[in-house]
């Protein structure tokens, strides 16, 4: 499935991610201005964007390892990492939008 912006995919794209029991996604393109956090539908993301009219990166991360982000680096509005506990791991996660 492609989406090619998250302005009024988000909920349509969390469905898609239940669907097929994806914990973890990334995704690029978001055009939503801002650095913040935000629930939708039993996910959390995190998401960067600085104009509305082109890129922005975010990462989706579903309800039970949510809790274990134990912290989240922007570097741009092209390039977001967050750390995750999973168990005794400690896993990495890296978005970068290169068009």
């Amino acid at each position: 499935m492609e989406i090619s912006t998250l302005t009024s995919k988000s909920i349509e794209l969390v469905k898609v991610l239940h669907r097929h029991r994806v914990n973890i996604a990334l995704v690029q393109e978001t055009k939503w201005v801002g650095a913040k956090a935000c629930e939708i539908d039993g996910y959390k993301l995190w998401y960067l964007g600085r104009m509305r009219s082109r890129n922005g990166v975010g990462i989706l991360v579903g309800k039970k390892l949510a809790d274990g982000v134990v912290e989240v680096k922007c570097k741009s509005d092209r390039i977001m990492s967050i750390k995750l506990v999973v168990g005794v791991e400690i896993l990495n996660v890296v978005c970068v939008y290169a068009p």
